[in-house]
């Protein structure tokens, strides 16, 4: 999701009195600064209508409208900004996040690269420009545009980005040591608690993950499928009644997945409970004959 800059430049200082464009600028910037933000965009709106030259007046109004969830308007307020401010990084760059917003993706892409080609520093602009290729599958790319924002601006969110592109590649050693580095930024940040446990678990390492995933679930509790994968990990680790207990809180939350199911059947084996297994069993091979593998 793409961010906006919503730093409050100040208007510049100028000698004499102020114009009437100028004055309803001011107002703007007062009503905004009072979060009055219908008011602040009436404001603007009145400014431009008297002096349209003005790409910060447009810029202003268009942070105004992206608040209020007016897309369009916001998009055609920082076009205006952008055309009138075409070296002004913010301008291109928070078009870039309304395009991103209103679906037209290429449209957005060419924003956040000229805001990067103005300001190699824009970390936000790099970021962007990274989920965008994220999404649209061109891995190398998004890789690159998440080193350049980490290396501009090394921040949890960033290494959780890039952590996330070596995760769906199957590239488990880099992603960990992202989520690694997420975890010294934000150290109870549960996102990244549950994919350092995700890849710990995909390396086989079992007895670390389990940590990560309880950490996750004390953090947040809707990271309910963090109960499966420590059952996973339980069962790995041969401690049988512990991972029974996990994989049938996660059955409260999906009693039709197939993959939970079998797991209990292997589980339910493991304890030499057969019956109990059987029924699991059925249970994944009915859950995957109607065609719903589940959500794990």
């Amino acid at each position: 999701m793409s961010t906006l800059e919503s730093s409050q430049d100040p208007a510049p200082e100028r000698t004499g009195a102020q114009s009437e464009g100028e004055q309803w600028f001011a107002r703007g910037q007062s009503a905004e600064a009072d979060s009055n933000l219908e008011g602040a965009r009436a404001a603007y709106a009145a400014a431009i209508a008297r002096d349209p030259s003005r790409g910060e007046w447009h810029y202003r109004l268009g942070c105004v409208c992206r608040k209020l969830e007016a897309l369009p308007d916001a998009a055609e307020a920082f076009r205006r900004a952008a055309e009138l401010c075409p070296d002004d990084a913010r301008c291109l760059h928070n078009y870039g996040t309304i395009l991103d917003r209103l679906g037209r993706r290429q449209e957005a892409v060419g924003m956040f690269r000229r805001a990067i080609a103005r300001d190699p520093q824009h970390a936000e602009a790099q970021n962007n420009l990274g989920a965008i290729y994220a999404e649209q599958g061109r891995v190398e790319e998004a890789i690159r545009a998440f080193e350049a924002a980490i290396a501009v601006r090394p921040d949890a969110g960033g290494w959780r980005n890039l952590g996330l592109v070596h995760y769906h590649r199957d590239d488990y050693d880099r992603a960990l040591h992202c989520f690694q580095q997420a975890l010294l930024m934000e150290p109870t940040a549960a996102i990244g608690h549950y994919y350092a446990g995700l890849c710990l678990l995909k390396k086989g390492v079992y007895r670390d993950a389990v940590p990560h995933f309880r950490q996750a679930l004390g953090q947040d509790a809707r990271l309910v499928r963090s109960h499966f994968h420590i059952g996973v990990c339980l069962h790995k680790l041969a401690c049988h009644e512990e991972a029974l207990a996990s994989l049938k809180r996660a059955l409260e939350a999906f009693p039709e997945d197939a993959r939970l199911n079998y797991q209990l059947g292997l589980t339910y084996d493991a304890l030499l409970l057969h019956q109990e297994a059987r029924h699991h069993y059925r249970q994944a091979r009915a859950t995957r004959a109607s065609g719903f593998g589940g959500t794990l």
